[in-house]
Formats: C-alpha cells, structure tokens, sequence
C-alpha cells in the first residue's frame, strides 16, 4: 500500500532523477568515446583561457596502464601517476628535448588503486583506497621505488573513503582527507581533536536519504588529517565535509578543499552545491547526513569561500611555481570530473577568511579530470579518467605575452594571523587561552569568531563559564553562549536561557538574531529539553517574531517553535508556506560551450523547480502537533502533493514521501480519514478481520536468537495475514500503527523501514528501555499538589496535556499546564518487554516481515522466491 501510494502520488521527481543516472551513465561513456578517438590530441576539442595552450603529451594505454587517476611530483621533477584499479603505479619522465617523448615505467611494487599520491623528504605516500597510508621507498639506490611500509590503516574503501594526501607547510606534517565515509583513525593514534564535540545538533527528528546513502553515518563525516609520519600519530584539524577529494596549500600557507555535492538532494532545502572551502583548524563545515545538514549561517559553523554548482569534484592544485601569469600563480585549480573542466578559484584575502571568483580555465566536451600538479617546468599538467575510463596525460602551458615572474604571495591581514595565534590553543589545555581569544568573540569576521569559539571550548568550562554571563558586547554574548551550549552541563541550561532572553532581538541584525536562535537549539539539544517555564518563556520570547522580514530567521524560528509544541507552529508555519514566492528556476544556461548543451538535460529542474524554499517550512511542520485546523491539515498535504510533481533530484520523490507518511503518522483518525483522497491511505484504524493468539510455542527470546531466527536483514519466506495478526495478538497495535492499522499512543511504524534495519527493531522490542525515543519516553509528571503520573505525555494544546500511563488504558489522564510542577523523563520505555516471547520462531519472521513491509502484502518479502537454475 505504502509504495504504490508513493508511486501514484509522486511520480514526476523519479522520471527526473532517472534522467540524472542516464547523464551520469552518459558522461562515462562518451569520456571513453572521446579519449579514445584522436580528439583530445593537439587539445582540438578542449577550450582554455585566453593565452594558454593545451595538449596531450601521454595516452594511457588502458589494458597495460590503467585509468590514472592520482598524480604527485618526485624530488627530480617526474610524475608519478596511479590507477584506481590494479595495474599499478608509474613513473613519468619528461623529456627536455623538443621532441617531446616521455618515459613511462612501472614501479616495483605491489601498490595500486591510490587515491592520494604525495612525495616528501625522499619517499613517496600512498594514500590506498580501502586500505590506508603507505610510505613507498627506494631501498637499494637504483633510483626505484621497491618498498611499502604501512603507516596509518584506516578501513574505508569506495570513492567515499581514503582520498588526498598532500605535504604540510612546515615539510615534516602530512594532510590526509577522507571522505564522509571514512572512519577517523584508530584512538590510540590521535593525539589532537581541534573540535570538542562532533554532535548531530538535530532539534528536530532527522531524515535519513531515502536511497540508503551515508544511512547512520554521524559527524563529523569527510575530514581532514594533520598526520604525523615519524610518531604515526594523528591531529583532526577539520571536518563536516561531505566528500572532498583533494587538498592544496596556497602560497601563504593556508588549506583549501573543493566538496562535493549530494545531487540526489537536489530540490531539497538543504541541498549543498559542490564549494571551495577554507580548511581551518577547528572548523566544522556542517555536513550531517540526509536532512541533516547545517546551513553555513549556523554560528558553530563555517560559509565557503565560493559556491561553485553540481558536480564531482577531484584534484585541486595551487598555481604557486606555475609560469602563469600573476593570478594565475595565486589561484587554487579545481577539476570537475563530471562537467569535464578546471576551475581557477582567483582567491583574495578577505579579513580571516578568502573570497574568491570562480573562471572556467579548461573545459571539453566531456573531459574527465581527475588529478592535476604543477610541473617543475611551471605548466599544470593533469590526467582524464576514472571508472574503467580511457586515460590521458595533457599538459596546460602559457604562451601569452604578460608576465610570468614569480609572483609575491598575497598580504597575510592582520584578522588571519590573529586566527593562526588562536589555533594554537584548539585542542589543548592552556591556562592562556580565555584570556587571548575572549576579545575576539566580538568580532565581525566569521573565522576569526570561530577560532576564538574553539579555543575557548577547548578549555575546562569551569575556567570560563562565568565570563559568559557577565559579558556586554551583544556579538560576544551570542558566541559565548554558543560556546557554552556546546560545551556546558545541564546546570547551565536554565542560566543560559534566561541570559539569551535578556537579549533585545528585535533591534538585532539578521545574523546575530540566527545565532541567538542557534544558541537556542544547542541549550535544549545538548542540556536536556525544557522544563514547563523554560518552554513557555521561549515560546513567548519567539512567537511574535514569526513571520519577519528574514527566510532563515523564519526558518529557526518555526523549527524552534514545533520543538516547542507551540500551537501558533502550524497556522504560522502553513501561512509561510502560502506566501513564500517561488524560487527562480537555476541558471544552466550560464555555462557556456559544450557545458552549456550538456547541463540543458537538466531542462526539467530548470522549467519544473520544486518549491524549495517552502519545503524547509514543510520538514519542520511534519513534527507539529498542534494547531492544526481541518483545513490546514488539508493545506498541507494538498502542497505536499503540488511538490511531488516538480522536479528534482534522485532522492527528491522518497524525501516528500516519508515526509508525508511522517506527518500522517502525527494526524488524528478523523484527520487522516478526512485527507484519504489527498494521501491515497487506505485509512481504518481498526482491524476488519479476526484475531488469533499465537500458536507458538514462545520461548524468553534473547536478542541475538530473535535476530538469528528472523534470518538477520534478510526477510523472505513470511505470510503477510499472519504478520498483521500477531501485531494485533501480540499487543503491538495497542500503541503503534501500520499502514493505516492499530493505535496512535505510540510512535507510527509504518516508515521504521526507512530508518532501521530489522535487527534494531527486534532488538527495541526486545530490550524496549536501551533507546527511548524522545518523543515517545515515558515520563513522571509531578503536580503543584504533590500528586505524580508516570506515563507518556502527549501536548493537547498549549493549556493542556494527556498523560498515558503504562498499562495502556484507553484514555489518558488530562491535565492542565498550570498545574505542572515538573515533568522528568524515566529511563523506563512504555513499551513492556517480552512481547514476543509467545511466539514462535516462523511467527516472529512473520512479525517483523510485517512492520520493515510497511504493512504492504505486495512488498518484496512476500514475493515468492525463483528458483536458481
């Protein structure tokens, strides 16, 4: 039922998001096609800027060689280059000579498939993919490398594991990146965390992506490394990227990444375009998977130096020692594999941070980049490739008439080198550090804040936590007490409150009033949800300022507000959505050339975009549960539909579904079979057939024997009438509903599949007190008068509240807020354990088949199984 209403409902999104896979199918291919012919040569159909000469100098033979797809530079000025397969790794000699010849031999050495390649002090660092770091040497003087020594494994195997490993400023260091799929070294090898915290933050239930990706991957996702390769020890510099591929210092010494994207997000409010980012220590740039993502304005967060659009990002290089012309020597290189260009990022120093302006510097038709590095010779030279590819080496050369004299490196502003003495203090204990960072709390520069912020909260609280509460200036006020909401305890939280309350915010300016809202949301996220007074003030303090003039004040407000079970949530929240104007469709048109015709596949998005902007109301109104009307209700869904029908990317149908699904999980019966004509739900609460106990015979099922029995993730073999049975016969529909079926006490299973797997949902029945949801925990609830109730708390509106107790009477207990003295979460769930311990094991695989189904007699679990030939 679940999926064919998806179907049905949201259809145009999935045509969309096929389309996308065929681009991506299509970009291989004609990559192959193209290198393959003779049209790379001679850069026939390769365009580069203005005064600058392109031309392929090696075609790698695909079956003896490989696709090249990593790239660094020996101390005598050869290229070593490497496969992504297993063909090896090669060296390339360049001749000086005018014939243009070039040496190609394989090393030695068991090494393949790296995807970072550095040379430093005599040996070269293999980044291997799934594997980890290797120093690769030459041992007996015959200029050959024939030694592999591992020195850091790290386990992370794919395109979003191990990537780039580049030398340090100082030349004894390393940078090493991972992907968002990379797992951080192993503890007894990190000797530094430059960020105290990698947490979550999400006020609101999270939504994974519906396709899978990155499913249960936390924070801090892709990172950075500073690796030291004599002690083999590690110092997390930076993090919260998705999955950036490569590194490159400029000629000042700071740290750049080009992240990826997630295209599957596209339409979605949270949705982040490939960027360049400033790699600094302490920094967080926010990614969390699925709808988790921070927004760059977030105060613990950092913005991007340039936003630069879809794509794949791979190799990034610094122009420094090129014979380029002036700006080109201090410009950063970022390859796009799958839009076929490099990118010069022209950066400028902007107080602590950079701006930069994003120029097309080489482009094809396609040309897939993969890696590129600067030439003893000053020319960029860089490989096409990847994924089985056919591969080349071209080589970039200036041939205008400006200057390519070495260029001085940009003036160092005095904000980033007051960030370079703070970052000293990130990770470790200083009895100096409050007292040189506090000032620059104030301060207007988002990375000198930051480096301050950090410092700080690498300090024991106790040292500072007072200063938070006497500090005047309104920028430091609001970075304080962002720092002490990341780093306090719950004695803070009601102090930190009540101080961030006392704040004027309505004469604030648009960013300090986020980051007042950001302190907010970490106080109840990090120190515990409100007390009844907590939550009525801020409610209070917040209301009158929804809707205003900003959308991302908006936006923190209203998620505050649901947190909140305020009532004004959802007629303000649908108000938003109602008057919020239509997002422009994006610009493909912008790029120009072969990359033009190409991203006009894209025509969909750009003539159907889906209501992005409204959608971030949306998300937030799924979890509201009160103030709704019948015809809000009706409002909601009715939009909810009107998006399925735009465009967007591959995971854009399956977020709108599961949003939708979530916020009928919240609606009430009468609701629910009053929208039956807007969510194609099959709406009847109670069950139309009878009810048998279980046959058994039970046993005190353990978890690991339930998860044995139910065959682990892989359900087959199960009746569905016997399955939707036994969630009546075992109790289960007391509390919790499928697909339209059983009670609303208790947390909606018919999404679970979306987000757990069936081993952790045996196990939550199992031992139903080692995870409580938060919104479904029990709680005791203590009266003005004395008198408690232990049970789940459900908000009526904002007077009232009903209390279920444990037993699962029908009806709870009403009471009204005023009379509330305290309400305390129990460590106990509501849920009783050993539920299942009457059945058998063919009926608890009937069970679970039935919750992971959805309730749905067509899933694939009911499928009878062919027969192998």
């Amino acid at each position: 039922m679940i999926n064919e209403r998806n179907d049905r409902k949201i259809l145009d999104s999935k045509i969309f998001a096929e389309d996308l896979g065929w681009l991506h199918r299509r970009n291989i291919f004609l990559s192959s096609i193209f290198l393959s012919s003779s049209l790379v040569c001679h850069g026939a159909a390769i365009q580069v800027a203005a005064g600058f000469k392109v031309e392929t100098i090696y075609e790698v033979p695909l079956a003896e060689q490989g696709s090249w797809v990593s790239l660094t530079m020996d101390a005598k000025g050869r290229l070593l280059a490497c496969d992504q397969g297993a063909k090896g790794l090669f060296r390339v000699t360049l001749s000086t000579a005018t014939d243009g010849a070039v040496k190609v031999e394989k090393m030695p050495v068991a090494l393949s498939g790296a995807n970072g390649l550095a040379w430093q002090s005599g040996a070269l660092y293999f980044h291997k993919n799934g594997e980890g770091l290797y120093r690769v040497t030459d041992t007996n003087g015959d200029d050959r490398l024939d030694k592999t020594e591992m020195i850091s494994p790290v386990a992370a195997g794919g395109e979003h594991g191990t990537h780039a490993v580049i030398p340090a400023e100082d030349g004894a260091h390393l940078y090493v990146i991972g992907g968002n799929q990379t797992p951080q070294p192993a503890a007894d090898t990190i000797v530094r965390k430059r960020v105290q915290s990698w947490q979550e933050d999400q006020l609101l239930p999270r939504q994974w992506d519906p396709r899978g990706h990155a499913r249960g991957i936390l924070a801090p996702g892709g990172y950075v490394s500073r690796f030291d390769p004599v002690e083999r020890t590690h110092d997390i510099f930076c993090g919260g990227f998705r999955n950036p591929y490569d590194l490159a210092l400029n000629a000042t010494g700071d740290l750049f990444t080009y992240d990826a994207d997630m295209e599957w997000d596209m339409g979605m409010p949270w949705y982040r375009p490939t960027r360049i980012c400033q790699v600094v220590s302490g920094g967080d740039f926010g990614w969390r998977s699925g709808s988790g993502k921070w927004p760059a304005y977030y105060e613990d967060s950092l913005p991007p130096v340039v936003d630069i659009g879809p794509g794949s990002p791979t190799g990034v290089v610094a122009g420094t020692g090129s014979k380029f012309p002036a700006k080109y020597q201090q410009a950063l290189f970022a390859l796009d594999w799958t839009f076929g260009r490099i990118l010069a990022i022209h950066l400028q120093p902007d107080g602590a941070g950079y701006k930069g302006e994003v120029e097309t510097f080489v482009s094809g038709a396609p040309l897939a980049v993969t890696d590129a590095v600067i030439g003893a010779d000053g020319a960029l030279y860089f490989t096409v490739g990847g994924r089985g590819s056919k591969s080349a080496l071209l080589r970039v050369t200036y041939i205008g008439k400006e200057s390519t004299a070495p260029a001085a490196p940009a003036a160092l502003p005095e904000e980033a080198q007051t960030r370079r003495e703070l970052e000293a203090y990130h990770g470790v204990v200083n009895p100096a550090a409050v007292a040189a960072a506090w000032p620059h709390l104030a301060s207007p520069d988002r990375f000198l804040r930051n480096a301050a912020r950090v410092a700080i909260e690498s300090q024991p609280v106790a040292t500072w936590a007072e200063k938070v509460f006497t500090e005047t200036d309104t920028q430091a006020r609001i970075t304080a007490a962002v720092a002490l909401a990341r780093s306090g305890t719950e004695t803070h939280r009601e102090p930190l409150l009540k101080f961030l309350l006392t704040l004027d915010f309505k004469s604030l300016p648009a960013m300090q009033k986020l980051g007042v809202l950001r302190a907010i949301s970490l106080t109840f996220d990090r120190m515990g949800k409100p007390t009844e007074s907590e939550r009525t003030a801020v409610v209070a303090a917040l209301d009158p300022f929804l809707p205003g003039d900003d959308v991302n004040v908006n936006a923190d407000i209203l998620r505050l507000l649901v947190y909140l079970n305020a009532s004004s949530a959802a007629p303000k929240g649908m108000a938003l959505i109602a008057n919020t104007a239509q997002a422009k469709a994006p610009d493909w048109e912008s790029l120009k050339g072969a990359n033009a015709k190409y991203f006009a596949n894209l025509g969909r998005m750009s003539k159907n975009p889906p209501p992005t902007a409204q959608l971030r109301y949306a998300l937030a109104l799924r979890e509201a549960r009160l103030g709704w009307t019948p015809e809000l209700r009706r409002q909601y869904f009715t939009f909810l539909n009107t998006a399925g029908k735009a465009a967007g990317g591959a995971s854009y149908p399956g977020y709108l579904a599961n949003i939708r699904d979530e916020a009928l999980a919240l609606s009430t019966n009468a609701e629910r079979i009053a929208l039956k004509d807007l969510t194609g739900e099959d709406f009847n609460p109670k069950p139309d057939f009878p009810i048998t106990p279980p046959k058994g015979p039970g046993r005190a099922w353990t978890t690991a024997d339930a998860i044995a029995a139910a065959g682990g993730k892989a359900l087959g073999g199960v009746n569905f009438e016997k399955g939707r049975n036994l969630f009546y016969a075992t109790g289960c529909a007391a509390c919790h509903r499928v697909n339209g079926l059983g009670g609303s006490t208790g947390p909606d299973l018919t999404s679970v599949s979306n987000k757990f797997d069936a081993a952790y949902v045996i196990e939550a029945i199992i031992v139903p007190s080692k995870v409580i949801s938060d919104q479904y925990g029990s709680s005791i609830v203590t009266l003005n008068d004395g008198r408690t109730f232990a049970g789940l708390v459900v908000p009526q509106d904002e007077k009232t509240m009903l209390v279920y107790p444990a037993d699962l009477k029908a009806e709870g207990d009403l009471i009204a807020r005023t009379d509330v003295k305290s309400i305390v979460e129990s460590p106990v769930s509501q849920m009783p354990p050993g539920l299942i311990n009457t059945l058998s094991p063919s009926e608890l695989r009937d069970l679970i088949a039935y919750v992971m189904s959805a309730g749905n007699p067509n899933d694939k679990s009911y499928r009878p199984k062919k027969r192998k030939k």
